[in-house]
């Protein structure tokens, strides 16, 4: 349900964003100006009476509110919904099997434990160095040939 309302929502931001281009393209800033002259002259004012002007402004101010508010709503609306179902392209954690650990023989009971003796720690070894080419291998030399 909440799908639905998210793509109906689209929808009226797409009718919303029409009707702002129309009523925007109809005011005009001077006599010869502006969408109403092009659909032969005072289309606006046929409409709209003589304070054309009033009523465009007006609903041009409302209608780009509209536009935001749906805008920003819509927006909350698609990351609401992208965190609660998991994404195709981001696979779930994949957690690897430990190998198990291969088992030591039992000790027989009749025996002493042995001694333990201290280990010395290994030496650091220096950051991993990248692998020397091979050398390519020296032909023996071969006597020049006696004259």
């Amino acid at each position: 349900m909440k799908d639905f309302l998210l793509y109906a929502s689209v929808v009226v931001l797409f009718l919303v964003c029409l009707l702002v281009v129309l009523i925007i393209l109809m005011q005009r800033p001077s006599a010869n100006a502006g969408m109403g002259s092009a659909l032969g002259g005072g289309a606006a004012e046929s409409v709209f009476g003589g304070e054309s002007a009033n009523v465009l402004s007006k609903m041009t101010t409302t209608l780009t509110v509209i536009l935001f508010i749906l805008s920003f709503g819509l927006y909350l609306g698609f990351v609401a919904r992208e965190k609660k179902v998991p994404s195709a392209i981001a696979p779930a954690a994949v957690t690897t099997p430990k190998p198990a650990a291969p088992e030591a023989p039992a000790a027989p009971a009749t025996t002493a434990p042995a001694a333990t003796t201290p280990v010395a720690p290994a030496p650091a070894t220096p950051a991993a160095k990248a692998p020397e080419a091979p050398k390519a291998p020296v032909a023996p030399a071969t006597p020049a040939p006696a004259k």
